[in-house]
């Protein structure tokens, strides 16, 4: 049997930490699960260990795929992909995106003795979903849902876009005398992990440990810190939220609001505040942070900012 040519290669573990954040940040939209930052904390919390792996047509690189890998046995790795590959362009046409999927099912195969799951950047529908079967991979679970604000627009036209009553509460959280601290030092970090991590436990919901965050913070440091503003009511914290910057965009990682705070819609302030600084500072695109069916209110209040919600084509094995 004669294979297709395939005008598509991956190189794997064959590049620079810098080459790698450079591919990135010329990405469109990337994600903050295929950073080198991620990786790393992961390697340090968890025990995961990275491939990273250089999509090239003709030589040139089109993309990028970071998966991560722990070995069981001697004779098998388990092995997890979120949100990649990422393109250095617009997506590339179906037909081959089907040739760069195949390579990633017969590297990381059960078979092989490294099973994957599978949770690719793509938006869902009928046609991704095609693809992917096509390619010899299996759904399994929904995928990821969140909104895409997009931050190129002037931040008049950015206020303009923003839902009426959600724009009325934000006039009411500036009239609040609420005053905001935006740092990127870390200085009130734990009181703000202190209260998420409450908060998690008592209405049991996921996501990534303190810890996990605390390590993420810190190597992500000296390149693109992440950003944490903080509403405070006469010098005392009452709301927060911490952003991960990652290439030209950033995403909402952790929010907290008190009582207090959500009288003063201290969180309309905050998200206000926290889009315009992100443009000041060269991000163009602003993940909301994930949706879910048990909170319709905090996706009513994400939907509110004008973005545009989306949602990916699920887990694959």
């Amino acid at each position: 049997m004669v294979l297709p040519f395939n005008p598509f290669r991956i190189d794997w573990n064959d590049c620079t930490f810098a080459q790698w954040n450079a591919l990135l940040n010329r990405c469109k939209r990337p994600t903050l699960l295929q950073t080198l930052p991620y990786a790393q904390a992961l390697a340090k919390t968890e025990g995961w260990k990275a491939d990273f792996g250089i999509i090239r047509f003709e030589d040139k690189p089109v993309g990028l795929v970071q998966v991560q890998t722990k070995r069981w046995l001697p004779f098998l790795t388990t092995c997890q992909i979120h949100r990649g590959p990422l393109w250095i362009h617009d997506e590339i046409p179906g037909e081959m995106l089907k040739l760069v999927l195949r390579m990633i099912r017969d590297r990381y195969h059960l078979l092989r003795g490294r099973p994957l799951v599978f949770h690719p950047e793509m938006i869902d529908g009928d046609v991704a979903r095609k693809r992917l079967s096509d390619s010899g991979f299996h759904r399994r679970s929904a995928g990821y849902e969140s909104v895409w604000l997009d931050l190129t627009p002037t931040p008049d036209d950015l206020r303009a876009g923003l839902d009426r009553k959600w724009r009325n509460k934000l006039v009411q959280a500036e009239r609040s005398g609420l005053e905001v601290e935006t740092d990127t030092s870390g200085r009130r970090f734990d009181w703000l992990m202190e209260k998420y991590l409450q908060d998690k436990m008592a209405r049991n919901y996921k996501g990534p440990s303190p810890a996990f965050l605390r390590v993420l913070r810190e190597l992500s440091a000296d390149t693109a810190p992440p950003v944490q503003l903080t509403a405070l009511r006469e010098g005392r914290p009452v709301a927060g939220v911490f952003l991960v910057r990652h290439g030209v965009a950033a995403t909402y990682q952790v929010g907290w609001n008190g009582e207090e705070g959500r009288r003063s819609r201290a969180h309309h302030l905050l998200l206000w505040r926290s889009a315009l600084w992100l443009k000041a500072n060269g991000i163009t695109g602003f993940d909301l942070g994930g949706l879910n069916e048990t909170t319709p209110g905090i996706a009513r209040f994400k939907t509110g900012m004008g973005g545009q919600p989306f949602r990916l084509v699920g887990g694959y094995v």
